[in-house]
C-alpha cells in the first residue's frame, strides 16, 4: 500500500473502515509521511485516533508507533449500519481504561514511574463516562459518548507516548488470549472487558469490579471465561501468561506476582463478588 501511495501524488491518505483498516492506512500513511484522516465505520476499539498501529505479521501481531490522524469522521448514521458487536467491542475497550490508569498508578507509587497526570485523567474521564452513561448501543446519546470516549483514548496515548493510559493488566490479559489461543479468542473489547473487571477485583477494588461487571452484562459483554468459550483452567493460564505479553510494563499482575493455585482461588472469590 505504501508503494502504491509513493507512487502518486497525494496530499493525505484516507482510511475508510473498521480498525484492521485503519491501522493499515495509518501504518501507510507514515511509511510515506503523508497525514492521514480516519473515517470509522465501527466503534470497535480506541484506535481509531491512536498513535499504534496493530498490525499482522510472520511472528503473530504487532504493535507500531504512528503518527496520529489529523481528522477523525464518524457518523452515527454508518456507525447503526454495523454488527451490534462492534459497539459491544468498544464499550469493553473504553471501560478497560479505567483497570489501565489504576496500573499505571501502582506502578508510580510502586517503582517511581513517571504518569502523565493530563493523560491518565483523559483516559479514565473516557472511562467514567461509558460506565456512568444510562443508555446502550441503539441509543444516539450513548453512541456519541461512545464515539468521544474512543477517539479522546487516542488523544490520550498521544499526550503520553504510549499506550499507558488504555492498556494495562486487562490489555495483558486480552494479548495472553490472542497468543495462547489465536483460533478461539473473542473480539478485543470483550477480552478487555473480562480483563479489566477481574483485574480491578486483584487489586482489592471489589465493589468498583462488581459494579464494572454489571455494567459489561447490561451491554452484552462477557464477565467471566466460559461465556466467550475458555474453561476456567484455561483462563488461569491466561493470567499467568499475561506479564509476558508486556515485558517492562508494570501492572497489578506484576505487582501480585500470582501462582496457578493462587489465581484459581481469587477467581473463584471473584466469581462469587460479582454474582451470576
Amino acid at each position: 500500500m505504501a508503494g502504491a501511495i509513493k507512487a502518486g501524488r497525494y496530499d493525505a491518505v484516507v482510511g475508510l473502515g473498521g480498525g484492521k483498516i485503519i491501522d493499515c492506512a495509518k501504518f501507510a500513511a507514515a511509511r510515506v509521511g503523508l497525514p492521514l484522516v480516519a473515517v470509522a465505520t465501527n466503534l470497535a476499539h480506541d484506535g481509531l485516533c491512536s498513535p499504534v498501529a496493530t498490525l499482522d505479521n510472520d511472528a503473530g501481531r504487532g504493535s507500531y508507533g504512528v503518527p496520529n490522524p489529523i481528522a477523525v469522521v464518524i457518523d452515527l448514521n454508518v456507525i447503526r449500519e454495523a454488527p451490534v458487536r462492534f459497539v459491544r467491542s468498544g464499550i469493553g475497550d473504553a471501560l478497560s481504561n479505567i483497570s489501565a490508569v489504576a496500573d499505571w498508578e501502582l506502578s508510580h507509587r510502586v517503582n517511581g514511574e513517571k504518569i502523565d497526570g493530563l493523560a491518565a485523567a483523559m483516559a479514565r474521564q473516557a472511562g467514567e463516562a461509558v460506565l456512568r452513561h444510562p443508555g446502550g448501543a441503539g441509543d444516539d446519546g450513548f453512541l456519541q459518548v461512545l464515539a468521544e470516549a474512543l477517539v479522546l483514548t487516542g488523544i490520550a496515548m498521544s499526550v503520553s507516548g504510549d499506550s499507558r493510559p488504555s492498556s494495562g493488566a486487562c490489555h495483558e490479559i486480552n494479548h495472553a488470549f490472542d497468543l495462547l489461543h489465536p483460533k478461539r479468542a473473542a473480539a478485543h473489547g470483550e477480552q478487555c472487558g473480562l480483563g479489566a473487571a477481574f483485574a480491578m477485583y486483584l487489586r482489592g477494588a471489589h465493589e468498583e469490579s462488581a459494579y464494572m461487571a454489571e455494567v459489561l452484562r447490561r451491554h452484552g459483554l462477557p464477565v467471566l471465561p466460559e461465556e466467550i468459550g475458555f474453561t476456567v483452567d484455561e483462563f488461569v493460564r491466561v493470567v499467568e501468561f499475561a506479564p509476558e505479553t508486556r515485558p517492562g510494563r508494570f501492572t497489578i499482575l506484576e505487582h501480585l506476582d500470582l501462582k496457578t493455585e493462587q489465581i484459581k482461588d481469587i477467581y473463584a472469590d471473584y466469581v462469587k463478588a460479582i454474582g451470576s
